[in-house]
This record gives C-alpha cells, sequence and structure tokens, in this order.
C-alpha cells in the first residue's frame, strides 16, 4: 500500500497538484512506519525532494534527496540503484543551480556522468553553455550526446534536450528552427503531463514568436502561458502552506516529547530533575536567540528580494515592456485584487497608472516610462480619480497607497 500511494503522489506531482501530492506521501510515510525496506524509502523521499523543489524549497528538497540516497545505496538491484541515483543527481542538480552553489553543482554533475546514465548531465552541460551564450559548438556536441546516449529510461529526459535545442537556437537567432524543438519537446511534456514544463515552454514560443513578428502567434502563447502561471500559482501557495503547518506539527510533536521525557525525570527524581530544568533552560534560551537571529537573517533577507522585485519593476516600466503589469501582478496581488474588487471596469492602462502610482513614481517619471507629456499624465489620473468615483477633495495618490 505504501508503494501505491508513493506512486499516486508522483503522478500527482505530474500534474501539478502538489497539495494532493504531499497528502499522499504523508499517508505513505505513515505506511512504512519504521519499515526500513531501502527501495520503499528511497522513492518515499526522492518524490518529497521533486515535490519541495517544484515549491521552490530548495534546502528542504536536498535533504529529502540526502535521505533517499542514503536509502538507494543500500538497494541490491544495480539497475534500480542507477535509475534512483540518476533521477535523485538531475533534481539536486536543479536545486544547485537555484541556490547558486556552483562547487556543489559540478559535483553532482560528475556523480551523474559517473552513472553512465547522463541524458540530464549532458543536457544541463550544454544549457551552462548556452545560458551564457558562449562555446555553442561544445553546447550542440553535449545536446548530441544527449539524444546518442544509451541511457533512454525517461522519456521526460528526451524532451528536455529537444527543450535545450531550441535555447540553443534562440541564442543563435535562428527562431522558426526553435520553434520546431520547442514544439517537439511541449508535445512530449504534453504527454507527460509536466504542468512547470509546460508553463516553460509557452513562454519560449512567445518569445521565439515576437522575435519573428508573429504579433498574433506571440499573444495567444503569451494567453496560454500567463493563465497556466496564475493556476500553477494559486495551487503551489496552497502547497507550501500545507508543507510548512506540518513541519511545525512535527516540530510541535517533538517538543511534547520533549515535555513528557522531562515530566518523567521530575516524577523519578527531585534534584536531578531540577539539574536537568536548568540545562534545558539553557538551551531553550540558546535555541530562542538563534531563531531570532535566523528570524531577522530571513527578513533582511526578504527585504532584499523585495527590493530587488522593486527595481525589476522599474525597469520593466522604463523599458516599457508588455510583462509590466503581470509582473506587478505577481508582486502586489492584494492590491491588484481590491482595486478590481473596487471597479472591474478599470482598462490596462488604469491598472497600469495605478500600479505606477503604487510604485510611488511622480508624474515625471510616469510620462517618461509612458513617452507623453506631462500634462496628458495629469489629464489620465484626473480620468482615473473620475472613473474610480472619488470625491474632489480625495487625494488619487494618498487613497491608492491607502488601498
Amino acid at each position: 500500500m505504501a508503494m501505491i500511494y508513493t506512486n499516486v503522489g508522483n503522478i500527482l506531482l505530474m500534474f501539478g497538484k502538489y497539495k494532493e501530492s504531499l497528502h499522499y506521501l504523508d499517508k505513505a510515510k505513515d505506511k512504512i512506519g519504521k519499515n526500513k525496506n531501502p527501495l520503499l524509502n528511497a522513492r518515499l523521499y526522492n518524490e518529497y525532494g521533486k515535490n519541495y523543489t517544484k515549491l521552490g524549497l530548495f534546502k528542504q528538497s536536498n535533504a529529502a534527496f540526502d535521505k533517499a540516497v542514503q536509502n538507494i545505496k543500500k538497494i541490491a538491484n544495480e539497475k534500480q540503484k542507477i535509475f534512483y541515483l540518476a533521477s535523485n543527481y538531475s533534481w539536486k542538480r536543479s536545486n544547485f543551480l537555484e541556490l547558486h552553489q556552483i562547487d556543489s553543482l559540478r559535483n553532482i554533475e560528475q556523480k551523474y556522468l559517473n552513472l553512465k546514465s547522463g541524458v540530464i548531465a549532458y543536457t544541463r552541460r550544454a544549457d551552462y553553455f548556452i545560458a551564457h551564450k558562449m562555446h555553442l559548438d561544445s553546447a550542440e556536441y553535449y545536446l548530441n550526446k544527449a539524444l546518442s546516449s544509451p541511457d533512454k529510461t525517461f522519456i521526460y529526459d528526451k524532451a528536455i534536450t529537444l527543450f535545450s535545442y531550441g535555447d540553443l537556437y534562440t541564442v543563435k537567432k535562428e527562431h522558426e528552427k526553435a520553434l520546431e524543438y520547442y514544439f517537439s519537446s511541449l508535445e512530449i511534456f504534453k504527454k507527460t503531463k509536466t504542468a512547470n514544463a509546460i508553463k516553460i515552454t509557452y513562454d519560449s514560443i512567445f518569445g521565439a514568436y515576437k522575435a519573428l513578428n508573429n504579433i498574433e502567434k506571440s499573444n495567444e502563447y503569451l494567453r496560454k502561458y500567463t493563465a497556466l502561471n496564475d493556476s500553477l500559482n494559486k495551487q503551489e501557495k496552497e502547497a507550501v502552506a500545507i508543507v510548512l503547518d506540518r513541519l511545525l506539527l512535527e516540530e510541535k510533536k517533538e517538543k511534547d516529547q520533549e515535555k513528557n521525557k522531562l515530566y518523567l525525570l521530575i516524577s523519578i527524581i527531585t534534584i536531578s530533575s531540577l539539574i536537568l530544568l536548568y540545562f534545558i533552560r539553557k538551551a531553550y534560551i540558546s535555541n530562542q536567540k538563534k531563531k531570532d537571529q535566523l528570524i531577522e537573517k530571513q527578513s533582511k533577507k526578504l527585504e532584499v528580494q523585495v527590493s530587488k522585485s522593486f527595481d525589476q519593476l522599474t525597469e520593466l516600466a522604463a523599458s516599457g515592456s508588455p510583462f509590466f503589469l503581470m509582473r506587478f501582478k505577481e508582486i502586489y496581488p492584494e492590491f491588484y485584487e481590491s482595486l478590481l474588487l473596487y471597479n472591474s471596469d478599470l482598462t490596462d492602462y488604469d491598472l497600469k497608472l495605478c500600479a505606477y502610482i503604487r510604485m510611488s513614481l511622480t508624474t515625471k517619471e510616469i510620462a517618461k516610462y509612458d513617452n507623453i507629456s506631462l500634462r496628458t499624465t495629469e489629464t489620465r489620473k484626473y480620468r482615473l480619480k473620475k472613473k474610480l468615483e472619488l470625491s474632489q477633495e480625495t487625494d488619487l495618490n494618498k487613497w491608492i497607497l491607502d488601498l
């Protein structure tokens, strides 16, 4: 039954149903209990790691993958061992890339190649050259090795390689050729129902059509990307909340167990328990300090992330990018929803102007970014105020900032 629950979790992961996937993995974990079967535990923690990667919890994902490796190494069947290690290394490689841990990234790539199961390892090495727009002949060499590799374990791996071919031809500015590979990879991603990969491919197809000045097609795939992205973001938020709740529950259980042990010691020997309480209190204070330091560190990190997001928005606004409004919606979802609840008839430009004001841009900056005169900008702000049915005494800027 534990293997069945794990398989269901894997299928739901491919559909992008992270919350439901984690639910079935938790059921599998309960069924496994203290069973030390290495195959069951290897599969379980590999699936936990994949879910955490998809949710952006890269450190937690690596911790799960490390537990999986401990069990994988105990699997007697060599083919099974290589199979699960290949999957494990591939996902950890993505985590190290997101965490910018280059030494760990290179180390895991070498481990992957040593397995002689290198479809993804070859592809990822090619991706490095493509991303840096250098040694494109080497990138093509590694992609060819990936496609000609005898390891054909995962059809999904082939799709990733085809997608990287698309990126290669995009860098070469051969956009028609790039589209051929993007659509080939998209066909496989749809068959395997990997929603996140489909979303990324939509975005790449949009970019290729845009480069070809095919406005109709580029808009079509931009709409597909936006719709899927909104759906996945909602699911990911729900799943992250569940993960955090589960981690808090596990922490509470651990604390409860510690308290029970403490009460038992107190009931046996009063003097010993008092001594023990002293050291526990000391440890608690130390842990609390560490937690406070961690919270402070995370707060600073969040401030940096917010600052980076704001800088990115400013760059998008200054360049007149069509992605400005979509990115603003991702960063300020509550404001965006409150605005539409107040008046659902606002046009994209109305929303864009509200976004500028929410970012505390001056009239002069708005005029510059939209390439219009100051007078035209003031006129549009006046019309927006009327559309929002605000009184003459109400300050538009203050009203938007307080929303």
